[in-house]
Parts: structure tokens; C-alpha cells; sequence
């Protein structure tokens, strides 16, 4: 509930009159003697929960997604291994049933060894997609998968997200599932944050999950825990650490297993990860497989409570664009994004800045200053390509000139192609204070997807109905049809309004990030409360914060900016705790009784 009530004026004067602040303490027109505490644990907060037994449809959170799979080898492939579908419905039981189906096939299961010899050495076309994923060409190595299997069914059946989890540096995934396939080499990936799972029955009927990572020398490793019976629902825990970057899989029976972040990159990252806004599930079909269901019976997400708890929002999209190009291919989608409050970062290309007039410098520096768009560099080289020492000066001067032409200092960057690695990204943080758009952290969270353009739209379209959040840039954004790495205008007028139905914001990759990472690097002091108010400082890496309180609100219940001068707007939560945005070095009352003042 949003209360937007405020506190009539002859209980107000004078109960903030009365406020005193005095060497850090404050001092309340209340009976009770206010104390000072410290901001203690208070348990577990519940972030996000979806109980499927209790829904009666499939949630509008949850999709199933589809990349473009309308190509010659998309079609060989279901030619020859058979038509797979897959759904998403509820069973009677009330699950969340996930059922991927492969119709007959044309080549006899025993000739399935040589057809994936075949497939994945000797299609025109597809030869090249496997030189770039020679990642994914190890990692079918080691989990012992057929490669054509593993790069195709995803784009035949889609992938399952369930959607609008919470941003956060630490956090604990509940997951409650059963599976039931009649091919012993079937499986499912589950991907939460940073990482990369296999869920399979084994012989002896048990569900075993496995978690791989890299180790330092880019060597792909596994460790494997039982998480229940097949007969059986398995409950199982995830716990995300993007402070020290591992994932941590608990099951019921108390045993455990810790696993570095799947991609090296993202555990070296220097500054704390944040958890994405959703989790996927992805059905392999293989062998003699003809099918595979996959029941969830619950997903939720949690953290630990303190009275002030500082968390993520999942009301947020992270946008920005390259370049920019010339105003008669931008202009029109950035006005529109702003007429609806939404913002995004400007990936300045330094050759493009050097060619634009000062007026359009000006219309730059005016998005920047009156509409809180945030400044990025797009460097113009492919980083990768030069010796390190000789990036770092690419860098250094890049940064210096967009600087000197717009007036901010960038707070993110990339490179042309976006072939830049983690050796940048240090650099980049530790000197020049950016963070890295690119990695598995960022766009490339999803390998495929990371830009907004008419060739994924496809997955965008489904996807922004769903509220999913998921870092994105685009190019051009007014001509329709629109030219490649770009998106019509037509389609993001659809894409913003899609979040808009969703009451969700877009917003720049910094403030999206600095929210974010807020969850670990907000403190709270000064905290001081009766049993009718409670009174704290807040401090932030900079950036605003969502926070939760501890209390028990009422109707009347009142937050007021001590140091603003403002009421402010709060959501009460289901267990009578309230929700609102911070700012750094400010200081808070919450007033829990003005009925009773």
C-alpha cells in the first residue's frame, strides 16, 4: 500500500520542533527516554516469494522466451532429431509445470552419434557460431553433452524466466522443484546469478546438481551434491555472494557445496556484484528422451534483516546508447523517453564526438544537465586488440576528452564491438573510476540478447511484458525498419511502454548500479527509537537507496527528510514494515503513532 497521507499540522509542529539535533543525538517530546541502538539483526526478509500452489494461472512474471530459430541448420536440426515444444501451464496439483516434448524423428536413435558429428563440423554457417563459442565447446566437453544438442534446443523450445527478483550483493534463493524425464542423459540447466547448474536424475534415482565454475586457468570444473529423491519435490538453497563472488548450494539434509562464480571475469570483478533480476530454467531433451517436465513448486528470495535493511529495486531497467548517432536517427526516442521520466547513459564514441557542431554539443550537454542522462565512453578502438599498456592510454585519453566536450566524468564504459576483457575492466574501476558495461555481468548476461535491436526483438517483446530486467544498449532508435545492431522506432515505443504497464522506470547503468550495490555499501547510525518513532542517519556510496524498516506501521504512520524539510512517500509491506528511498548523509524519522501524539 502506498500511503501518501500527511501528518496534519498541529501534530506536526510539534513533534519536529521538538527534534533536537545535538552532537549527533536527538531528543523526542515523548515520555520514554529515547535510546541508541545499533542496527541489529532482526532475522530474514522475504524479497520475493511466489507460492504456486496458490496461483490459479501462470503468473504475468514468468516466460517462455525464444531466440530467432528460423535458419537452415534450425530447421536440419529439427528435421532430423524432431519437432521439440515446449509450454508452460499449471497441473492440477497447482504447480508450475515447465513441459518440453520432442515429436518422431527421422534419423534412428542409433545414428544420433554420427548426425551430431555431422551437424557440428560441416553446416555452412554454423562453423563460425562454434569458433566464438569455443567456451561453450569446453564446457559440453566437460559436462559431457553433444554440442549441436546444447547450442540448438534452447533456440527450439525457449527458455523458462520467472521474473522481478530483487537486485542484491547477498541474498538466498528457496527453490522447490520435482523432475520427471524418461531419457537418462535429459537435464536441466538452471541458471541463477553467476552461475551455471545442471540438474539430472542419476541411476539410483536420485536428483544430483551440479555447479560449474573456471578455476584461475580458465580450466572448466564441477562440483556435484544430491539434492533429493526423484519421487519426490527437492527443496534446495542458493546463497549469492557477490562480495566475495561464490554461490553456495544447501540442501535439506544440512550438506553443502561453495563454488566460485561460473565466469572468471565476473569473480574478478573489483568492485561487488549484484544479483540479476531473474533466474532460468532451460529443458535438454536428449538421447532417446521424448520428454521432460519440470515442476515448481516454489521460488523465493530472501536476505538477512536488520531494523534498516537496504535493499535492491526490481522497478528498474538499465539503458543507454552508443554513440550517439546523428540527431535525425536519436532525437525522437530520446524526447520520448524523457516525456516519460526515463533516462539512460550515453556511450560517447570519441570519433563520433569529434565530428558533432557545437549546437549538437550543446543538445548533448542539455540530456546530460537538465535530464539526468549519465555519461559513458565507447571507445572507438577494439581495446583487445592493442597491448595493454597502449589500451591504458587509449583509455586515459578517452576518458579526459569526453570529459573536457560534456562537463561529467564518465561513470561506465565499453569499446567498439564491445571486444574489450576484464584486464580493462580493472583499469578502467581502479583508476579511472568506471565500471565495465560488457562481461557476464552486464550485457552479456545473457549472450545473445544484450542489445536492443530488431533482430532480438523477438525476445525483447515477450521479455519487457514480463518486467524482465536485463542491462541493455541500442544504436539508433527513430527510423523504422530500423538498420542492423539497431531497433525501429515502432518496437521501442512498444519496449517503453511495455515497462511503463509494468510501473517500471528505465534509468542509467550508474544509477541502476549505484541502487544496487547500495544493498551492501548503505550504513545506518545514529539510530535512535521509541516505542512511537524511530530516528536514523543514513550513508550511501553516493547514490539514493531503497530501504526497509523494522516496524510495525500504521495507517497514520509518518516518514519524514529531517534534513530536506519533506514528507516522504512509503509502501507498507504485508508484514507491516515500510519501504522508501534515502539519500546520502541525510537524516530520517519515522513516526510510527501521530494519531496518539
Amino acid at each position: 500500500m502506498n500511503s501518501r497521507n500527511r501528518l496534519k499540522m498541529f501534530f506536526l509542529i510539534p513533534f519536529v520542533m521538538g527534534s533536537l539535533f545535538i552532537g549527533g543525538a536527538e531528543t523526542f517530546p515523548c515520555k520514554e527516554t529515547t535510546k541508541t541502538r545499533e542496527n541489529i539483526d532482526q532475522g530474514i526478509l522475504t524479497l520475493f516469494s511466489q507460492n504456486y500452489s496458490k496461483s490459479n494461472s501462470v503468473p504475468k512474471n514468468v516466460f517462455i522466451a525464444k531466440l530467432q530459430g528460423n535458419k537452415i541448420y534450425d530447421k536440419l536440426y529439427s528435421a532430423i532429431y524432431g519437432m521439440l515444444k515446449s509450454e508452460i501451464s499449471f497441473k492440477t496439483s497447482k504447480v508450475l509445470q515447465y513441459k518440453v516434448r520432442r515429436g518422431s524423428c527421422s534419423c534412428p536413435y542409433s545414428l544420433f552419434p554420427v548426425a551430431d558429428t555431422v551437424l557440428e563440423s560441416g553446416i555452412n554457417g554454423y562453423t563460425a557460431d562454434l569458433v566464438k563459442s569455443s567456451e561453450t565447446y569446453r564446457f559440453c566437453e566437460v559436462a559431457s553433452i553433444p554440442l549441436i544438442h546444447y547450442m540448438e534446443q534452447p533456440r527450439q523450445i525457449g527458455s523458462l524466466y520467472i521474473c522481478r527478483l530483487i537486485p542484491m550483493v547477498k541474498c538466498t534463493y528457496q527453490i522447490s522443484i520435482d523432475l520427471e524425464m524418461d531419457g537418462p542423459q535429459s537435464f536441466v540447466e538452471l541458471n541463477t546469478p553467476g552461475s551455471k547448474l545442471i540438474l539430472q536424475k542419476v541411476n539410483n534415482n536420485n536428483i544430483i546438481l551440479e555447479s560449474y565454475f573456471k578455476d584461475s586457468s580458465e580450466n572448466i570444473r564441477c562440483e556435484s551434491i544430491s539434492i533429493g529423491n526423484a519421487a519426490e519435490k527437492s527443496d534446495f538453497e542458493i546463497i549469492f555472494d557477490g562480495y566475495n563472488k561464490t554461490n553456495t548450494i544447501l540442501v535439506k539434509d544440512g550438506n553443502c557445496i561453495v563454488t566460485p562464480f561460473y565466469n572468471t571475469d565476473r569473480q574478478r570483478l573489483p568492485y561487488v556484484d549484484v544479483s540479476n533480476g531473474y533466474i532460468k530454467f532451460t529443458s535438454f531433451v536428449l538421447g532417446k528422451g521424448t520428454h521432460l517436465d519440470l515442476d515448481i513448486y516454489s521460488i523465493s528470495q530472501t536476505s538477512e534483516r536488520k531494523l534498516i535493511t537496504a535493499i535492491g529495486s526490481n522497478r528498474m531497467l538499465a539503458f543507454g546508447i552508443d554513440g550517439p548517432h546523428v540527431r535525425n536517427t536519436t532525437e525522437q526516442g530520446i524526447r520520448y523517453l524523457n516525456s516519460k521520466k526515463n533516462r539512460g547513459t550515453i556511450w560517447f564514441d570519441i570519433e563520433l564526438l569529434e565530428q558533432y557542431n557545437e549546437e549538437d554539443i550543446e543538445y548533448l550537454r542539455g540530456l546530460v544537465i537538465n535530464n539526468s542522462w549519465d555519461v559513458g565512453v565507447h571507445y572507438s578502438k577494439e581495446l583487445n586488440s592493442f597491448p595493454l599498456e597502449q589500451a591504458y592510454r587509449i583509455m586515459d585519453e578517452g576518458h579526459l576528452y569526453v570529459y573536457e566536450k560534456i562537463g561529467r566524468k564518465p561513470t561506465s564504459w565499453c569499446s567498439m564491438r564491445n571486444r574489450d576483457n576484464i584486464m580493462h575492466a580493472l583499469y578502467a574501476y581502479e583508476t579511472l573510476g568506471m565500471i565495465w558495461r560488457n562481461g557476464d555481468s552486464g550485457i552479456h548476461t545473457e549472450k545473445y540478447i544484450g542489445s536492443l535491436e530488431d533482430d532480438t526483438w523477438e525476445w525483447w517483446e515477450t521479455a519487457s511484458k514480463a518486467g524482465m530486467v536485463h542491462p541493455v544498449f541500442t544504436h539508433e532508435l527513430d527510423k523504422d525498419p530500423a538498420i542492423k545492431y539497431s531497433i525501429s522506432r515502432s518496437k521501442f515505443h512498444n519496449w517503453v511502454e511495455n515497462y511503463e504497464s509494468n510501473n517500471m522506470s528505465i534509468v542509467s547503468f550508474h544509477e541502476y548500479s549505484q541502487i544496487s550495490r547500495n544493498t551492501y555499501d548503505a550504513t545506518f547510525d545514529n539510530l535512535q527509537y521509541t516505542e512511537n518513532s524511530v530516528v536514523f542517519n543514513v550513508h550511501t556510496n553516493g547514490g539514493i537507496a531503497l530501504i526497509n524498516v523494522n516496524i510495525n506501521a500504521g495507517r497514520d504512520s509518518q516518514v519524514y527528510d529531517n534534513t530536506s524539510g519533506e514528507f516522504l512517500d512509503y509502501d507498507i509491506k504485508q508484514d507491516n514494515s515500510i519501504t522508501f528511498w534515502v539519500e546520502n548523509n541525510h537524516n530520517y524519522i519515522v513516526y510510527l503513532n501521530s494519531d496518539e501524539q
